[in-house]
């Protein structure tokens, strides 16, 4: 990875309706974008303390995820602070955006700017696709980290 690389990280369940709209947006934005070593994409179901080694060297980390938050404009973007305080439960794998930025400092003593982007979704029940209220909403996504990312080149 070319260093000082911008890292978009969308998570959630694809087979959960709009859960699945994390992956869709990085989807989306690779598409848009390309394959660059500018920008590196990663999408996953949940964010694993495995995804440190993968971040060590970014200066940008977004992370993409839906929401069942009723959000003013549909989405939002927030800067989010390493809490490597929050410790996971025991016995699982997943983390919060906060302690995967906190563990990051800990383990390369790096804290990279990092955004937080909440889409709010209708639908989490099984099956695939989007509702098309938040395709829509993750389509105005898509534009704002293109912009974001262009922007950081």
């Amino acid at each position: 990875m070319e260093s000082g690389a911008c890292a978009i990280v969308g998570y959630g369940n694809p087979q959960r309706r709009d859960d699945g709209l994390g992956p869709y947006v990085v989807a989306q934005v690779r598409q848009a974008l390309g394959e660059t070593d500018r920008v590196r994409f990663f999408d996953c179901h949940q964010l694993a303390p495995e995804l440190v080694e993968d971040l060590s060297e970014i200066h940008l980390l977004i992370l993409v995820d839906a929401t069942v938050d009723c959000l003013e404009a549909g989405w939002h973007r927030k800067q989010n602070v390493p809490d490597c305080f929050q410790a996971p439960p025991l016995m699982t794998h997943s983390v919060s955006p906060g302690f995967l930025l906190g563990l990051l400092g800990l383990l390369y003593r790096r804290y990279p700017p990092a955004w937080l982007v909440s889409i709010q979704g209708d639908d989490f029940g099984f099956g695939e696709g989007l509702s098309p209220a938040a395709e829509t909403r993750a389509h105005r996504v898509v534009s704002d980290l293109i912009a974001l990312v262009t922007k950081e080149r």
